[in-house]
């Protein structure tokens, strides 16, 4: 587990109206859309036409990394405002100074993109932001879920698709697999050699051949676990106390109300809990 840079307090931040040259600001690594692209949107082409007109947008937020700036919340601001020229941005107009750690940046990165993060982002960046802030933190998934405002089985299902192989993984990033189908995949639990061949069916024949193939698994995968649910239970109870005689007897019991033996058991464990009430 990595650890959170510590904080220097001696750097001296720049103070309200200096003029910090373009150059020195970078998009930080902590920010969780570092690697998102810019400019092609209608949502971008409009933020940077409004700041060729004038109009004021909210600050964007930068802590000092290396020699420079590194924006960690507000980086479509800060790149719109690149976009249009700008060659030095001032403290208190365009940017606001903050010296904080990797965790803290991180996680106020986080909470800025909420509603991207639930809409927008790719699933995969959006697992990796989040549990980046749980390693970081070491305070948990119930413990982030109560700082980011969301449930904790909101993040638990953001983060389930960590649990698939890499080739799973890359088509999810590529958007071959919907995110949707991949929790699926996740939740299965198929195994590596499985998965592969899902990602692989992705890969060469789209999304049409990975659904039919995640189809047959799915079919296979109920078909496996009918007895263990319906059947082996029951059946590894008598056997155990050698009471095999007793399973037959259900089966009978089963058969002159028409009904399979899993369903007639649970009926009558139900009905005997409930006299026991």
């Amino acid at each position: 587990m990595p650890k959170p840079a510590k904080i220097d307090k001696t750097i001296q931040l720049p103070k309200f109206g200096d003029r910090i040259p373009a150059e020195r600001f970078h998009v930080s690594k902590l920010n969780v859309r570092a690697k998102a692209p810019f400019g092609d949107s209608e949502r971008d082409k409009l933020l940077i036409e409004n700041l060729r007109r004038g109009n004021i947008v909210e600050p964007f937020l930068a802590r000092p990394e290396g020699n420079g700036f590194g924006v960690y919340v507000g980086k479509r601001r800060f790149q719109a405002k690149e976009v249009i020229g700008t060659k030095a941005f001032v403290v208190g107009q365009d940017w606001l100074p903050r010296n904080i750690s990797d965790d803290q940046a991180r996680e106020e990165s986080l909470i800025d993109n909420l509603d991207v993060l639930r809409e927008e982002m790719n699933p995969l960046v959006r697992a990796r932001a989040v549990q980046d802030i749980i390693d970081f933190n070491m305070i948990g998934l119930r413990a982030v879920a109560r700082k980011l405002g969301l449930a904790p089985s909101t993040l638990s299902e953001w983060t389930k698709i960590l649990e698939l192989t890499p080739p799973m993984q890359e088509a999810v990033s590529k958007g071959l697999v919907y995110y949707k189908d991949a929790l699926t995949v996740a939740k299965m639990k198929v195994g590596e050699v499985q998965e592969e061949k899902l990602a692989k069916s992705a890969e060469t024949g789209g999304r049409d051949a990975f659904i039919a193939t995640l189809d047959t698994l799915q079919t296979g995968h109920e078909k496996r676990g009918i007895p263990k649910d319906k059947y082996m239970v029951v059946r590894a109870m008598f056997e155990k106390a050698h009471e095999a005689g007793i399973y037959s007897k259900l089966e009978q019991l089963a058969k002159a109300k028409n009904m399979e033996i899993g369903e007639y058991s649970k009926q009558v464990l139900m009905e005997h809990v409930k006299s026991l009430m």
